[in-house]
């Protein structure tokens, strides 16, 4: 008897030795992840302080958020991060001397080996290199308009303000003018925003005006003193929201920015 038992345990060995691999079974569970890994791709652009694209885009490292996931873009600017799991990821990226970025909340279906192609191709800014030496402002009235109030039927009173800084070229540049209703005043601490484009020369112009309205608009009542300080920026809009605080991250500011002015909003 036990010599038959030992037998039919050699057979039983043997044929499975045999078809072991051809015939293998996988765990079902482990096909299904095969199936819901895929990659995910996208496209970064770098742009200089012209705006003008660079001929190469490479270097730049992409990351999703919170892993050990990262690759970096080719000359073309193109990225993948290779048999990424099904789910939704918050991915990162960044070069030195540009801006950081972020491309929030993508699902990742995975479905079949799917590539997830990011279709909008994203832009990063080189940091601005603009030193802003001071702040010009001036009020304007119904009188400085009077011409334009004419023929438009305009009545307009408020603010001209003019970001003083050298600039070689007459191309206008991008400026980020931060107001508070406080004198400590920075990217990080002020109530309103706002993005202008100006050559930076030595005088107010008209273009730049911030009326009345504007300024009862985001919160500040006339006759107060408003507090007002400018940085360099990028020309590409890559402002993103800080997962951590939710406030804007405005990566392509200039590491310092202009002197701190107060001027009182004029009043109607």
């Amino acid at each position: 008897m036990r010599n038959k038992l030992f037998f039919l345990f050699i057979l039983i060995a043997s044929s499975c030795s045999k078809n072991a691999s051809h015939h293998s079974i996988a765990v079902p569970d482990l096909i299904q992840a095969e199936k819901t890994r895929a990659n995910i791709s996208g496209r970064i652009l770098l742009y200089d302080g012209e705006n003008i694209a660079a001929t190469d885009n490479s270097g730049i490292t992409v990351s999703i958020d919170n892993s050990t996931v990262t690759t970096q873009t080719g000359a073309d600017g193109k990225w993948t991060l290779d048999s990424i799991p099904k789910g939704t990821y918050d991915i990162s990226y960044s070069k030195p001397g540009y801006g950081t970025g972020k491309i929030m909340g993508i699902f990742h279906a995975a479905t079949n080996h799917a590539t997830t192609l990011i279709a909008r191709s994203e832009s990063m800014n080189i940091v601005s290199s603009l030193d802003i030496s001071n702040i010009k402002t001036a009020s304007f009235s119904s009188a400085t308009w009077l011409v334009n109030a004419i023929n438009l039927g305009l009545i307009r009173n408020g603010l001209f303000i003019e970001p003083i800084f050298n600039n070689p070229t007459s191309k206008n540049k991008p400026v980020r003018l931060f107001f508070s209703d406080k004198n400590v005043v920075s990217f990080s601490n002020y109530l309103v925003t706002e993005k202008i484009f100006t050559s930076g020369k030595d005088e107010v112009k008209e273009t730049l005006t911030f009326d009345l309205k504007w300024f009862e608009s985001k919160g500040f009542k006339l006759g107060q003193p408003v507090y007002i300080k400018a940085y360099g920026d990028g020309y590409k809009d890559d402002t993103y929201e800080n997962a951590n605080n939710g406030l804007p991250v405005y990566p392509s500011l200039a590491s310092s920015g202009s002197p701190t002015i107060s001027v009182v909003i004029p009043e109607k």
